[in-house]
């Protein structure tokens, strides 16, 4: 009876282990399948013209390899939707705007062309990810530490609760381009100008947040740190602050992303230098292959931060809020 169940056990797992490689093999085939479909109408004569696929290529080939690398570790856990819409929406734009020539060539452009932009304005675009990634790492520093801290300050005492709470619940919801203009004429200079924008902008979301955070402690944390009579500075740092950081640093993704949208449309209105300067001022001259490529290069620094940041959560918060 013995030998019959760890035969059947092993069948069990052996057939599972098929399945799991056949499951690869297929999820493989079809992301493959995709990207090869792609690649391959890129080479294809189009009414629309497109000098150049190689960056194109390029970058297709590479979410292939991405994809197939993905499903070589996730397994079973893999699916390759992501990869089949991707390459479905790029198909689609390739075989109705280029090759069948339908649409304003100008508003759609081939991709192709798009992404040779990478190319000819790198140094461009490089330049413009630095700069801004410089107001938003200032700005965002100075609204996460300065509104946490205040926070958590006006969460724990009781009389600056019932002051403040009320004027942050005003001026939260009050979008940052609503004041921008304001800020870019009375600022020295656009930087300092994006820089409060963005810290002003952050500010009053994350001090709330801190201060609706302090309220909703657990109850027996608070007693038992009262209990060993600790000082409120020890009560603050040492109690308060390490509750509340894997909500914090949890937050951190939503609120990248709303200040990257800040930063992008305060670019806009009167940089210099920047991604959202980068978009503008080829939309002035109608150049829809630079815009496309300049959203595209803000999408990707988006998600690559994301990415950062679930790296950082996953190795730096090893505990979790009771």
């Amino acid at each position: 009876m013995t030998d019959a169940r760890t035969l059947n056990s092993l069948e069990t797992h052996g057939s599972e282990k098929t399945y799991s490689v056949g499951k690869i093999i297929l999820n493989i085939a079809v992301v493959t399948l995709f990207a090869g479909t792609v690649i391959t109408l890129s080479f294809i004569k189009g009414k629309v013209s497109a000098p150049k696929n190689t960056v194109y290529v390029a970058i297709m080939g590479l979410i292939w390899l991405y994809h197939i690398a993905k499903a070589v570790i996730k397994k079973e856990e893999y699916h390759p939707d992501i990869a089949v819409l991707i390459y479905s929406l790029f198909l689609i734009w390739d075989i109705f705007f280029r090759i069948l020539g339908k649409g304003n060539p100008v508003l759609s452009p081939p991709m192709e062309n798009v992404f040779e932009v990478f190319l000819k304005d790198s140094e461009f675009i490089a330049e413009g990810i630095g700069h801004s990634l410089m107001i938003l790492v200032t700005g965002f520093s100075i609204a996460l530490i300065s509104g946490n801290i205040l926070g958590m300050i006006v969460g724990w005492v009781k009389r600056l609760n019932n002051d403040f709470t009320p004027i942050a619940k005003v001026l939260s919801p009050i979008p940052p381009m609503v004041y921008t203009p304001y800020l870019i004429a009375l600022m020295p200079t656009f930087t300092s100008a994006s820089i409060a924008v963005i810290g002003i902008g952050m500010f009053w979301p994350i001090f709330l947040g801190m201060i609706n955070r302090v309220g909703s402690i657990n109850g027996r944390l608070i007693d038992s740190a009262k209990a060993m009579n600790v000082s409120t500075p020890t009560m603050l740092f040492k109690v308060i602050l390490p509750y509340s950081i894997p909500s914090i640093v949890g937050n951190l993704k939503i609120q990248i992303s709303t200040i990257f949208m800040i930063l992008i449309m305060a670019e806009m209105i009167g940089a210099t230098s920047g991604l959202g300067f980068f978009i503008k001022k080829y939309s002035d001259y109608a150049d829809y292959a630079r815009v496309l490529a300049g959203i595209f290069v803000v999408g990707a620094v988006i998600t690559i931060l994301n990415v950062l940041l679930d790296i950082a959560e996953k190795k730096l918060i090893k505990w979790k809020a009771i």
